[in-house]
């Protein structure tokens, strides 16, 4: 899955060096999903925002890392600050340790998408809770590159508790699978950190996913098609079928 479908060419008064990362982007092939996991290229993402509703909070940050042959590519990692009009309030920047100077500071949110779309290209993207990074790295694409997203993320959060029930439930959030792991983080609560902190717990899911019978990308959200429908008819009051 790609993600982005359909585009919308950005205006002519756009710079030119954002308008030739746009048609770049275009010009990849989307991510090949009959290949075999562990050759698979991922980008785990994760975002920082002002506040908890996707439709509205504004992206602070946005970090990522690359998952390539069953490793994760510290040598391939992204991230960035957008510049923000005003600063967030007391309490968020005490979360995520974006301060107002770096806030005011940051690069434009055009500039940060564009860069963001050249270091990523079309791989399969990965994320926590991945639904709220993707509407929020959507919105954002839509009003700064008049792009418009779409595409299915791989969820940790929905894939971990059913590859590994033993070991944890869903819902828990990332720190608990941290800890059930005994994995370390490091800058937590950063847009990196966060990604980084994922992409370990990924690697686990890439390590499970065959003893399901799982072999390629296409599994995986095969698998995770099926999970979520389950949990919307649990949700629904649906008995299983």
């Amino acid at each position: 899955m790609s993600l982005l479908r359909r585009w919308f060419p950005l205006g002519r008064q756009a710079p030119p060096h954002l308008r030739e990362a746009v048609r770049r982007w275009r010009a990849l092939p989307g991510p090949n999903l009959r290949v075999p996991l562990w050759q698979t290229r991922l980008v785990v993402v994760d975002t920082e925002t002002s506040g908890l509703d996707p439709r509205t909070a504004r992206m602070l940050s946005v970090g990522a890392c690359a998952i390539d042959h069953g490793g994760v590519r510290l040598d391939q990692t992204f991230e960035r600050t957008l510049r923000q009009d005003s600063p967030t309030d007391d309490a968020n920047i005490l979360v995520h340790g974006l301060g107002r100077e770096r806030q005011a500071s940051g690069e434009p949110a055009a500039e940060v998408l564009a860069a963001f779309l050249t270091y990523a290209g079309r791989p399969v993207l990965v994320g926590y809770h991945a639904l709220f990074d993707a509407t929020i790295i959507g919105r954002s694409l839509r009003t700064a590159l008049g792009l418009a997203p779409s595409g299915d993320w791989l969820d940790v959060a929905v894939l971990l508790p059913a590859l590994f029930p033993d070991r944890g439930r869903p819902g828990w959030e990332l720190d608990r699978w941290l800890q059930a792991f005994r994995l370390a983080g490091f800058a937590r609560h950063s847009a990196l950190g966060d990604a980084y902190a994922t992409a370990q717990l990924m690697l686990l899911v890439l390590a499970r996913a065959p003893a399901r019978g799982i072999r390629d990308p296409r599994g995986l959200f095969a698998l995770q098609r099926t999970l979520l429908r389950r949990a919307v008819a649990a949700d629904a009051g649906i008995p299983a079928g």
